[in-house]
């Protein structure tokens, strides 16, 4: 009877430890990709397809998604707000997901005055 006990004790821990790992690697695997950075002036917005896109400095177009989830910094705070500002400085916070750009934060650069 104590070898059944010891039996089903060392069967429990393998599968505990079992679970254990395989929550492990489903932690890693969701995980937030590293942010990336893009600075650029505004081309468009497509508030229907919810896509925001920019040319870079380097002239080469780039273009982001953006979900209810992404942090807009610009006077009316909506990505609404940025329709109609084509030109506008742009810096976009984003990571590659499911093979889209996807923003976790638009913010408009405002243009200092002269002084």
């Amino acid at each position: 009877m104590e070898v059944e006990m010891n039996k089903v004790r060392v069967l429990l821990g393998i599968a505990a430890v079992t679970v254990f790992l395989v929550s492990l690697s489903t932690i890693s695997v969701g995980q937030t990709p590293a942010d990336k950075t893009w600075t650029g002036q505004l081309a468009k917005v497509d508030t229907s397809a919810k896509t925001v896109s920019g040319k870079g400095a380097d002239q080469k177009e780039m273009s982001f998604t953006y979900n209810d989830a992404t942090q807009v910094i610009s006077p009316d705070k909506t990505v609404q707000g940025l329709t109609g500002k084509a030109g506008s400085d742009l810096r976009i916070t984003y990571h590659e997901e499911k093979g889209a750009n996807l923003a976790t934060k638009i913010e408009l650069i405002e243009k200092q005055p002269a002084k």
